[in-house]
């Protein structure tokens, strides 16, 4: 009977995932792979993949499109980009797998995040406004002869 090979330890192979993660965070708007990812760190796809799924239970195509994902959400809270060009932006080819990537992460649609986010950033607009104007007219009102009482 063969004995069994020990198995590694998750712990020896955190800092190899921990290096792999970062660099999918500094470089998902790159066109990376899992074939790319593991010519970098000097390993084979599969053992990537096994490394990285059993220290954080995602595979490293799961990690890139998640960052991919949250990079979209980032770029349609914080500014007026479109569907396409924020596709683009984060590191997706197609816009059809973009939008089912996003729905399947997000749970609505690219386009609906985006009106909602535009939405919600034109509210925060209109209550600094008012809080503005509320100011000013505090302001106007404390002014010497501003308001004379009868």
């Amino acid at each position: 009977m063969i004995a069994p090979q020990p198995r590694a330890h998750p712990e020896r192979e955190i800092p190899v995932a921990d290096r792999i993660l970062e660099y999918i965070d500094r470089n998902y708007a790159k066109p990376i792979s899992l074939r790319h990812v593991a010519q970098t760190f000097g390993h084979s796809p599969c053992h990537l993949t096994h490394t990285v799924s059993r220290t954080t239970g995602r595979p490293i195509t799961a990690w890139i499109i998640r960052r991919r994902i949250l990079a979209a959400q980032q770029l349609f809270a914080e500014t007026d980009v479109d569907v396409a060009s924020a596709c683009e932006a984060v590191g997706f080819k197609d816009v059809c797998y973009f939008t089912r990537q996003f729905v399947r992460h997000a749970g609505t649609s690219p386009g609906r995040f985006r009106a909602k986010m535009r939405d919600e950033r034109a509210a925060e607009l209109r209550k600094a406004r008012a809080k503005e104007s509320e100011a000013g007219q505090y302001i106007v009102s404390m002014r010497p002869g501003a308001a004379r009482l009868q």
